[in-house]
């Protein structure tokens, strides 16, 4: 066993916990592509970044409802959707690395989503704080299966899709479409799991271990912090966050790997920073 490989993997997963709680990601959009850089098979990325989600978001989940930022029945749909839609991702991912397009087309489609989403988030209105969203289970179908969907197809808690279609589609106010979109992606990450064990996904168990116990550790601190921020900063945040992540994936895509890491590095400990200076909530 690689003690320091271990604890590497364990400070990984607590500083991605920390954005994880935040934005109510699961964390997996910040450790893919990292995984990809490193260069991990895609079935092994996703494996892995499936583990720190289910950290994250479990973490993250008890944090939110202690916070009241979670509207239940809407995540409980949006969670049990959400499982049909990793069912059938997972196969088209072992499909696309028979082929080897699975890298590229799971890069283009962060690069798409990510870029739209955090357009859509520095147009966006205003919402009334509190506000708890439309219900409408069509709607609330629409956005599981489609989040269930990218979760296995890329290896994330599918969060970082659930917290902005939640705001344009149900117009629910930014805080409590964080602990919602964390809270539903519990259940999604977690057949996410189950369905590339059984599919029979190669990964290190050990530091998916190491990354889930360092996600709960971080994700807490995270979600308390969003008290001290209104929801339009967080959302420009997220933007901004998304916006970063995204060129990092391009980067990566054109083979300037170190250039990629060295700026997901930085954004990491930038957003940890401005935490720690600006207590106050603007």
């Amino acid at each position: 066993m690689d003690v320091l490989q271990v604890l590497q993997f364990l400070l990984l997963g607590t500083l991605i916990g920390i954005l994880s709680g935040f934005f109510g990601i699961g964390g997996g959009i910040l450790l893919t592509p990292l995984l990809l850089v490193f260069g991990y098979e895609a079935s092994a990325a996703i494996a892995l970044s499936l583990m720190l989600t289910l950290g994250s978001t479990t973490a993250g989940t008890i944090s939110h409802i202690r916070l009241r930022n979670v509207n239940v029945s809407h995540a409980l749909w949006i969670g049990l959707f959400g499982i049909v839609g990793t069912w059938i991702a997972t196969p088209l991912v072992f499909y696309l690395e028979g082929v080897d397009g699975a890298t590229l087309i799971i890069s283009l489609v962060y690069i798409a989503l990510l870029t739209y989403f955090a357009v859509s988030f520095f147009r966006s209105k205003q919402h009334v704080e509190g506000s708890v969203g439309t219900d409408s289970v069509l709607r609330l179908g629409i956005i599981g299966v489609f989040a269930g969907f990218i979760s296995s197809l890329m290896g994330v808690s599918g969060g970082f899709v659930l917290t902005p279609l939640q705001v344009k589609l149900l117009n629910t106010e930014m805080k409590r479409a964080v602990g919602t979109s964390i809270t539903a992606a519990l259940l999604i990450v977690l057949s996410g799991v189950i369905s590339y064990t059984v599919a029979g996904a190669e990964t290190n168990y050990l530091h998916g271990l190491a990354l889930i116990a360092g996600a709960m550790i971080g994700s807490p601190f995270g979600a308390k912090q969003l008290q001290r921020f209104s929801s339009q900063h967080v959302k420009k945040a997220l933007g901004g966050f998304y916006i970063t992540v995204a060129i990092s994936v391009g980067l990566n895509l054109i083979g300037w790997n170190t250039a990629s890491l060295a700026l997901l590095v930085t954004l990491a400990l930038l957003f940890i920073v401005t935490l720690l200076i600006r207590p106050r909530k603007k």
